[in-house]
């Protein structure tokens, strides 16, 4: 299994809605600590990692230049739209076995990111199988789910639990910790390379704006899944998008981003 890890980052713009940045870390700063969270958990791994810069700064490209297995493409694409239609124009050469995370450039991983996903991936017919059995009506409707095209979104959006957002989902035990069937996310998420290509038409629409409200609301299943795909997130989440307000919870983001600063002073690639 091999991991395609198309990375966009501009540190041009603060935040999109104007939120807080945790922890009093610049935009900057929290493109630096996100990297390097999700380049350490790709430890053992068999992956490619594409920088997809918007215009970014001599600070950060001489940041990226210190890992010599990246690629780092940077381009005056000038808006968030066009960086994500580079980044899905770059999934046609990808083998359609292989996966593809494409990633903004705000989200803090936890070390064992990629340990708990492949472990969920290489087994997810077991993980994700339902049955016809005891009279359990719902799986009539449904069919199969080990049997649909599966998207990862790695954060637990704790807005998702409050009363508006509450709905029926399917809950999957793997070896690590659980995953919950979800019906939205950002343009941060795991597919197939194949998987990608065949919804391209959505995913290409959702770029517009970018809207990630034409891409859940078009992409991901809800109750039936006819031409649509399963879509699941890790309880408890295994990253975490770096704004105020809508962060993982349970984890101590602010002590894993104090390790990651701590690393990288000792590398030489982070100054106060």
């Amino acid at each position: 299994m091999k991991y395609h890890i198309l990375f966009r980052a501009c540190d041009k713009i603060e935040s999109v809605h104007n939120a807080k940045r945790p922890f009093g870390l610049s935009k900057q700063e929290v493109i630096k600590v996100s990297f390097y969270s999700l380049y350490e958990s790709l430890r053992g791994e068999n992956f490619t990692f594409t920088i997809i810069g918007d215009n970014l700064s001599k600070d950060l490209l001489d940041f990226f230049n210190n890992f010599k297995d990246l690629e780092i493409i940077n381009l005056k694409l000038g808006s968030a739209a066009n960086s994500l239609k580079y980044q899905l124009s770059l999934v046609s050469d990808i083998p359609e076995e292989d996966w593809v995370y494409l990633c903004e450039d705000d989200y803090l991983h936890t070390p064992y990111s990629f340990k708990y996903i492949s472990e969920f991936i290489l087994n997810k017919e077991t993980y994700t199988k339902t049955s016809r059995k005891k009279k359990n009506y719902m799986n009539y409707l449904i069919g199969n789910l080990s049997k649909l095209p599966l998207v990862i979104y790695p954060p637990d959006y704790p807005d998702r639990y409050q009363p508006p957002w509450k709905r029926l989902s399917f809950v999957f035990l793997s070896k690590y910790c659980h995953w919950r069937q979800i019906t939205n996310t950002t343009h941060s998420f795991l597919i197939q390379s194949r998987d990608l290509k065949k919804f391209k038409k959505i995913i290409d629409r959702s770029a517009l704006g970018p809207s990630d409200s034409v891409l859940s609301e078009r992409l991901y299943g809800r109750i039936f899944f006819k031409k649509k795909v399963l879509c699941v997130s890790p309880i408890r989440g295994l990253s975490t998008h770096l704004t105020e307000g809508v962060m993982t919870p349970f984890v101590d983001w602010e002590n894993i981003s104090l390790k990651i600063i701590k690393d990288l002073k000792q590398e030489g690639l982070w100054s106060d």
